[in-house]
């Protein structure tokens, strides 16, 4: 499955250009949300009360949706140069749960695994890797009952644990790879209703030098590249669910965490579709109202929408704003290198247009003299989200366009500025209605690099 013929972000070369010649200015940030101002902070016995509101029937309206698209080349390329960090992975080959095939490969090729330096067993390891192509999905990340489980499995395993019957799941990964990853779910997915669906690429986008040309390969072609995550986002109007789950493939739930990781999507799930069913009443209520009831403006400001205490609405405006997709997003508090995460930001484009509004904002959106922010910053960047969007919904009137962002980065052995759409829950989901709510931190297991995988369980 692909993105519509017609759908978001495919612009041309000359919109492209625009933008590098006059390069995005940056989110306007106005203070970090923190506990009581824009993150909410739930008691154990309201996350229990919540959990325990988890139906399996809900599998008939919710989904999980995973974007799976990326390659495991920074989790291994490190190791090329990275001398420490090459013995250090080597010297784990046994607490990780690529190290059997590790060591068989090195075996097979040295005789022995005794004296190997570890150089030459990480060039190995990255060969075996695909110099980096495989996808990260597919590499090995635990070990359960002497069986290697890698990401997918490990997503699949616990959205059964939530719903036993009738799962439905969404992994975005590239159409290259999409025969590999589907041979592979067949074998362990069971009964659930799986999709892969693929980014278009006519999303793509051009690579611009440092002369201001456009980049082109051997035969004269201009190079394009994916544009981000923020791509994925036409795909979102697709699921035909009205709620999904969504979280990276590297925030894959290990076993020892999985129980407890559950019991929070259970209870994210579940308010996320109390605050959905509270949002239909309200709609009923407006339709039947000659006026905006103070209730809706009261929900309204509760749901991120930004509204001044002496905003009027029309019926009609107050309908538009209760139309809009709705995410609860889990964020873990900062115990790290301040960088992105939950923000008040004065909007800069689209029907937000100078509200100040809860956002996700990336650390390469801040302006320089806001980077100061950054360090009373509280919480990190999205864990979960839990969506509530019509199917079929376009999307496209909810994205601030104004949130391109901008890197350099090195591509055929050249410098030069890469683009990307508005990130997927960052300018991408600008103008949904969201709010942040405090999860622990063990609902957070980033795999970055390879050694993030020594003793994971």
């Amino acid at each position: 499955m692909e993105a519509s013929k017609d759908s978001l972000f495919q612009l041309t070369n000359e919109a492209y250009r625009a933008y590098f010649e006059n390069p995005p200015q940056g989110a306007d940030v106005v203070r970090p949300c923190t506990p009581g101002d824009g993150v909410e902070q739930w008691s154990d016995e309201e996350v229990d009360a919540w959990s325990q509101r988890h139906d399996a029937d809900m599998a008939e309206r919710c989904g999980l949706w995973v974007p799976a698209s990326g390659a495991a080349t920074r989790m291994f390329s490190f190791l090329k140069s990275n001398e420490e960090a090459q013995r250090e992975l080597w010297a784990s080959v046994d607490r990780l749960a690529f190290g059997e095939a590790w060591k068989d490969a090195v075996v097979a090729r040295f005789g022995s695994t005794e004296g190997v330096p570890a150089h030459e067993a990480c060039e190995l390891l990255w060969t075996n890797m695909d110099q980096g192509g495989k996808l990260k999905g597919l590499v090995p990340f635990h070990v359960v009952e002497n069986a290697v489980e890698n990401a997918f499995d490990a997503h699949v395993a616990m959205w059964r644990m939530l719903f036993p019957q009738h799962s439905k799941m969404w992994f975005t990964v590239p159409r290259a790879k999409h025969d590999e990853v589907a041979s592979h779910l067949v074998e362990v997915a069971g009964e659930v209703d799986w999709h892969l669906p693929h980014q278009n690429p006519a999303t793509d986008i051009p690579v611009w030098t440092r002369e201001g040309v456009w980049l082109t390969d051997d035969s004269g072609d201009i190079v394009r590249r994916p544009g981000g995550h923020g791509a994925l986002l036409p795909l979102l109007e697709e699921v035909d669910v009205p709620m999904v789950v969504i979280r990276n493939i590297d925030n894959a739930p290990s076993p020892q965490a999985r129980k407890s990781r559950a019991h929070w999507t259970q209870a994210m799930v579940a308010a996320c579709d109390a605050w959905a069913s509270e949002r239909t009443r309200l709609q009923e209520e407006l339709k039947q109202d000659a006026r905006t009831p103070d209730s809706v403006l009261e929900w309204l400001r509760q749901a991120g929408a930004g509204l001044s205490d002496d905003i009027l609405l029309s019926k009609t405006e107050a309908l538009a704003w209760l139309d809009r997709p709705m995410r609860l997003v889990g964020v873990v508090r900062n115990e790290g290198q301040p960088g992105g995460g939950p923000y008040w930001v004065r909007i800069h484009s689209g029907v937000d247009a100078g509200l100040v509004r809860p956002q996700i904002v990336e650390s390469i959106e801040f302006e320089e003299d806001q980077k100061a922010l950054m360090a009373h910053a509280t919480h990190f960047n999205p864990v979960d989200m839990v969506c509530v969007l019509r199917s079929g919904q376009s999307l496209e009137p909810f994205v601030d366009a104004s949130r391109y962002m901008m890197a350099t980065k090195e591509v055929l052995g050249q410098k030069v500025k890469v683009l990307e759409h508005p990130g997927l829950w960052n300018g991408g989901m600008s103008a949904w209605l969201t709010r942040f709510v405090e999860i622990p931190s063990f609902c957070f297991q980033p795999v970055k690099s390879a050694l993030d995988l020594i003793d994971r369980k």
